[in-house]
């Protein structure tokens, strides 16, 4: 955990300078993108060392009922459980591995079995299952009942945990991929609204359909000569698309947001859905949140959408 603080806090003041250098520049423009920047910076990276983080005690958590059921193995044999560590120590159990032969490190140092499974079980906080199978195992241990019959359990347990969840995942990822696909067809129709709509606001606002603005509407852009929240945001993302003042800057950047708001809540249920964790929903959210803001840049920039 002190790693990710470190790559956080790195990460906020390269952001924050990024942030400063584009109001010392003066440059609307140029705030803009450097915002942008500071924003992708401080949210990716730390977000890839947690998710990577993730990732290890997903593959701790599949090799630990192997660990488990070797380790009740050798004990069942009669050796002491320093004996019985040192012995599956040589085993692979890939990202597993070199957390055993530290367990079998720090007994041979002369730390208590407890107090191994009490740091092993520091380095696995954000698992719960992890959490649960060492407290079962340093229960049983203090209490002397029969703890190969325990280890046994647990592995078994483990097993049949990870099946389950296993066959979960399986059964949802077809979710997933029809949340994507409602996703970008939100995404289709927010830009085939604004395609359609601008247009012919601009048109209404200009009087272009006949005396008094065709059926005596006038639109005018809302955010002119309003500051305030959301007005401003909106016209920062105008800036960011360089887009003329008008109406169709207002609407352009409020169905921006919409769909920007879309993804980053879409991705969250995805990935609960997907893995049972906010954490790797974040992931589909990134994805999405890059994809809307590509699409749109490049519609705005390419003159797709008419602003």
């Amino acid at each position: 955990m002190e790693q990710h603080r470190k790559v956080l806090l790195a990460c906020l003041v390269a952001g924050a300078a990024l942030i400063v250098t584009g109001i010392l520049s003066g440059d609307a423009g140029v705030f803009g993108n450097l915002f942008i920047l500071a924003i992708v910076l401080m949210v990716l990276p730390p977000f890839l060392s947690r998710y990577a983080h993730f990732l290890w005690l997903r593959a701790v958590e599949e090799q630990f009922p192997l660990f488990v059921r070797d380790l009740a193995d050798a004990s069942r044999s009669g050796m002491s459980f320093r004996e019985a560590i040192a012995i599956v120590s040589r085993s692979n159990y890939g990202k597993l591995t070199q957390e055993v032969r530290t367990m079998n490190n720090r007994l041979s140092w002369g730390t208590p079995f407890l107090r191994v499974l009490q740091l092993f079980g520091a380095k696995v906080k954000g698992s719960k299952l992890l959490q649960d199978a060492l407290d079962i195992i340093s229960e049983s241990y203090l209490s002397g009942g029969n703890i190969n019959a325990t280890l046994e359990s647990v592995s078994r347990d483990m097993l049949m945990l990870k099946e389950a969840e296993a066959e979960r995942a399986s059964m949802v990822n077809q979710q997933v991929m029809i949340m994507y696909g409602i996703f970008f067809m939100f995404l289709g129709i927010s830009l085939m609204i604004v395609y359609v709509m601008v247009p012919m606001l601009q048109t209404q606002g200009s009087g272009g359909l006949g005396a008094g603005g065709g059926f005596g509407l006038q639109f005018s852009n809302p955010c002119a000569g309003i500051a305030g929240f959301p007005f401003a945001v909106y016209t920062g993302i105008g800036t960011l698309f360089s887009a003329k003042t008008g109406v169709g800057t207002y609407y352009v950047a409020m169905f921006f947001v919409i769909v920007l708001i879309q993804a980053l809540f879409t991705g969250l249920i995805a990935g609960q859905l997907g893995e049972n964790s906010v954490l790797a929903g974040t992931k589909h959210s990134i994805i999405m949140l890059l994809a809307s803001f590509g699409i749109f840049v490049f519609a705005t920039r390419t003159g797709l959408l008419p602003i």
